[in-house]
């Protein structure tokens, strides 16, 4: 059987900021080299570009007029719901149909394994296929069954669920006594000169600033947002507070009601100037300060927020430093990508990535891991459930 493929494309991050998907690899968008490497491995599928209303008549018009041929159309609609988005797009489609869906950034989604989840799915009559949640999303793809989407949507009437409109997959393997789900039985590997090469080509696609939060951004999605409100649930109205590399201050305002005062500190002098005219809290104060060798007295603060900035930097002399600005008891809430291949990260803006084995042991060498918190994707934890493409760590001096 024959997939639809459906290649997920926007101008605009969930968190507010312009998406990776639009930056430019030899001279042409991201999407568009997704795009053209799908139809060479699907070359009798139909493809249709799943887009949010927002961005029609916008560059994404432009891939239509590229790619002529009958099998590529563009849907646009649904700004905060890829599900919803994906259903309008293949409402023509019968209820065994089967998609594949590529996120338009994946410009290397590997083929082989794609093509051995469909043939998975189709034996097996499965709902959804995909590989391991650590498994580095920048090779990854999903298989759904149209019927079994369907079947999803009705039962997210409550909105506690609504993330799951963002990412259904994760929803349909959690339900497993109403859908049939199960992981690739191929699990790919690859050479570390083929992860160089891909991190090579990749250099253009993440050679930007730290990630913007706005207030654009679409709260069912936003995972940037979702690391503080996660901190604010072990933070104390007494607490002394710092945020290490807190970009533009977006984490520091929002806490800064929940503590007695917050520290913002960032390499980027440039950061910590836009931060402070941002600012208008009286307990939020700024810093130009690097992770690795910061300017504070030791147990200067009751908690420490590091936010996706261990993965840029030497691990090692940052944990030594988080751990020396705090306070006896005091906590580190870390975030970091999780990632099982992470030695070589495609992510070229970080120098490693990690596997829950591994920066669980790189914390316990200088603080007592006290939680560990899998998300999935966006805003996505399953209860008890460690792994996925992200994950917090929450840590105690």
């Amino acid at each position: 059987m024959l997939p639809t493929v459906i290649i997920q494309a926007s101008s605009r991050s969930w968190s507010g900021g312009p998406d990776l998907c639009l930056n430019l690899v030899e001279g042409k968008p991201v999407v568009h080299r997704t795009l053209a490497r799908a139809l060479e491995a699907f070359p009798q599928s139909q493809f249709i570009i799943a887009a949010p209303e927002f961005d029609r008549g916008g560059q994404l018009d432009l891939l239509r007029k590229e790619f002529t041929g009958s099998r590529v159309s563009i849907y646009y609609g649904q700004d905060d719901s890829p599900l919803n988005r994906m259903l309008a797009a293949t409402k023509d489609l019968t209820d065994k149909d089967f998609l594949l869906r590529i996120d338009g950034v994946h410009f290397c989604f590997d083929c082989t394994a794609a093509k051995r989840m469909l043939q998975q799915a189709e034996r097996d009559r499965l709902d959804a296929v995909k590989l391991p949640d650590d498994f580095p999303v920048q090779f990854g793809s999903d298989i759904y069954r149209v019927g079994a989407l369907r079947q999803l949507d009705n039962l997210l009437d409550q909105e506690t669920q609504s993330v799951f409109r963002v990412h259904p997959k994760f929803l349909l393997f959690a339900e497993k006594g109403k859908f049939r789900c199960a992981y690739s039985e191929y699990l790919p590997s690859y050479s570390d000169d083929y992860l160089s090469y891909c991190r090579e080509k990749a250099k253009s696609i993440y050679a930007v600033p730290r990630l913007e939060v706005n207030t654009q951004r679409l709260w069912i999605g936003d995972q940037l947002s979702f690391h503080y409100e996660l901190a604010e649930r072990y933070l104390q109205e007494d607490m002394k507070v710092l945020d290490i590399a807190c970009g533009d201050g977006y984490g520091a305002r929002m806490l800064s009601p929940r503590v007695a005062e917050i520290h913002g500190g960032d390499i980027d002098e440039e950061n910590i100037a836009h931060a402070r005219e941002l600012t208008s809290e009286t307990n939020v104060y700024y810093h130009v300060e690097d992770v690795t060798a910061m300017s504070f007295a030791d147990e200067s603060f009751d908690a420490v927020l590091s936010m996706e900035t261990i993965e840029h930097v030497n691990d090692i002399a940052c944990l030594k430093e988080l751990r020396r600005v705090l306070r006896p008891g005091g906590l580190l809430i870390l975030s970091t990508p999780q990632n099982s291949l992470g030695h070589i990260p495609i992510n070229t803006a970080h120098l490693q990535e990690y596997s829950l084995e591994r920066i669980s042991a790189l914390c316990s060498k200088e603080f007592t891991v006290r939680e560990t918190i899998g998300i999935k994707a966006g805003r996505i934890v399953i209860d008890g459930d460690p792994f996925g493409a992200n994950l917090v760590l929450i840590c105690e001096k």
